[in-house]
């Protein structure tokens, strides 16, 4: 949600790092973000409408558990790149050898890992 936040172009800067991709989204990722927008804080429900509309470019993935647990297992199963600004699951998922694009310098996204 952050990069939506800074007014970062998130899918020109995917563009720019993939080439081409598909997004998946974990359903309990939805249902957080529907959380959100209805009962955060302004800023949390503004960006939380912004990654549901991003997320409309996507295929929503049925997955069990809550939503940093099913991100993991999503990208472990299908052996995928996962989009976070979140430090505590950047770690997790790089432990798992997970690699993951994340916002770098307030101003960019970057691939933390390798493609391929």
């Amino acid at each position: 949600m952050l990069p939506g936040i800074l007014g970062i172009d998130i899918i020109g800067e995917m563009d720019r790092l993939l080439g081409s991709y598909e997004i998946l989204i974990p359903s309990p990722v939805i249902a957080e973000l529907k959380r959100l927008s209805a009962q955060g804080k302004p800023k949390e429900r503004a960006a939380a409408r912004l990654a549901l509309a991003l997320a409309k470019r996507g295929s929503v993935v049925n997955v069990e558990g809550e939503a940093d647990e099913s991100i993991v297992k999503l990208a472990a199963e299908k052996k995928c790149l996962v989009g976070t600004s979140d430090l505590a699951l950047r770690k997790k998922l790089r432990a798992r050898g997970i690699n993951v694009i994340y916002l770098r310098g307030r101003s960019h996204l970057a691939l933390n890992g390798q493609l391929g």
